[in-house]
């Protein structure tokens, strides 16, 4: 009955535990094969006869109180007379390769997902650099392969994932957020990799892809999805409109007066905030500024009229408003402004383009806390394939 219920703990298909034997930190468990099971060939599935035997040893699950589980198992080496081949029989809950069972790294698996690597070796007893070898193993294993059929949208972005600028460029499913692809790189090769793994079908299925106007990945996606819609990011729009305002408050910040100075000086985020999230406090300061200095109104009015553009359901709408509002930053004549205005202009076909798809990198700019948490608990990343395997996780679980 003791034996029984180690088998139950413990289970090895095709294999029963021998032997037990427990001390207070160690449990050491025997198996063998059971007599009752056929000895087959791994590959062809026919008898084979057995050509010489070992016992190996591999750590399972923890038994309780920090013991530490040692499997001994038979390590069979068969000789297999249809495929002339000396295949190696071991129980399929054994990993081939590392001296640990599939139970004990598809635990410490889970545990990477929220404690620190170097956190391991405390509470399971395996040491960090095994950990992440584990859970490196386990995500090769378990995680499915990306779903390229019937993709509709796909978002691309650049990410910093190191000092020295070591970026990745990322690919998401618009629709459910699904981590598809991940390479080194933001350059036009970068993305390139992705599209050469779709055949002509999925190529013909994706209708948009959302880009940063910035970035390098315009031409490949016209190489490659000529048939594609490109939309221009949102979020990045807003985000180097900001920065031209930022740099208008800088210029009028140097060139003013002692008294204009104390009043501009701390403004940035009242200018860039939009109004529904200013407080009591900096509403009022931000009223002040605006007062004195005429290029910081115009701006901060610019600013709330270019947000106008996501709120329009009809393209042809949405491209006379840009148009509109371009003609005016660029009568403002305020440099930083101008040069923005240009650009909306030029690239007017792909802003307006979000009326049709409805789509932002809004999942890929919340895929940044998940990176940096990732970096963290595995005390940084030495594997790119790692780094896509954990965010391509953590990508499923949020499906």
């Amino acid at each position: 009955m003791y034996v029984k219920n180690f088998q139950a703990m413990y289970p090895f298909e095709g294999y029963v535990i021998e032997t037990v034997s427990c001390g207070p930190q160690v449990i050491h468990i025997g198996l063998r094969r059971d007599g009752r099971r056929a000895f087959k060939c791994p590959d062809c599935g026919r008898a084979m006869a057995r050509n010489r035997e070992t016992t190996r040893r591999c750590y399972d699950l923890s038994g309780g109180a920090g013991t530490v589980v040692c499997i001994d198992y038979p390590n069979i080496q068969g000789y297999c007379s249809c495929c002339k081949t000396f295949p190696m029989v071991r129980p399929s809950e054994v990993h081939p390769t590392r001296r640990a069972t599939w139970r004990l790294m598809r635990f410490v698996s889970t545990l990477a997902r929220f404690v620190p690597m170097d956190a391991m070796a405390g509470i399971c007893g395996v040491p960090a650099a095994t950990a992440w070898r584990f859970d490196r193993d386990v995500l090769e294993n378990d995680l499915p392969q990306p779903d390229l059929d019937g993709i509709r949208a796909i978002l691309v972005d650049e990410k910093s994932v190191r000092r020295g600028h070591g970026y990745v460029t990322l690919v998401l499913n618009a629709d459910t957020g699904e981590l598809l692809h991940m390479k080194e790189g933001k350059k036009k090769a970068s993305l390139t990799g992705f599209f050469d793994r779709l055949t002509p079908a999925q190529k013909v299925s994706i209708e948009a892809v959302c880009i940063d106007r910035a970035g390098a990945y315009k031409s490949a996606v016209a190489e490659h999805l000529p048939e594609a819609e490109i939309v221009y990011d949102r979020f990045h729009l807003m985000a180097n409109l900001g920065k031209a305002i930022d740099q208008v408050r800088r210029e009028e910040y140097r060139d003013a007066g002692e008294a204009d100075k104390a009043v501009i000086k701390g403004q940035r985020y009242n200018l860039l905030r939009n109004p529904e999230n200013l407080s009591d406090e900096g509403e009022q300061s931000l009223g002040k500024l605006l007062a004195i200095n005429e290029n910081l109104g115009i701006a901060h009015l610019l600013k709330d009229q270019f947000r106008l553009t996501w709120t329009y359901q009809s393209v042809a709408w949405a491209r006379k408003h840009l148009l509109a509002w371009a003609a005016l930053a660029e009568a403002a004549a305020i440099a930083p402004l101008t040069k923005f205005a240009n650009g909306v202009a030029k690239d007017v076909e792909g802003i307006v383009a979000w009326c049709t798809h409805r789509i932002t990198n809004g999942l890929i700019e919340g895929f940044n806390s998940i990176v940096s948490r990732v970096i963290f608990k595995a005390r940084g990343i030495r594997s790119a394939n790692y780094l896509y395997l954990k965010l391509r996780q953590e990508s499923l679980l949020q499906l």
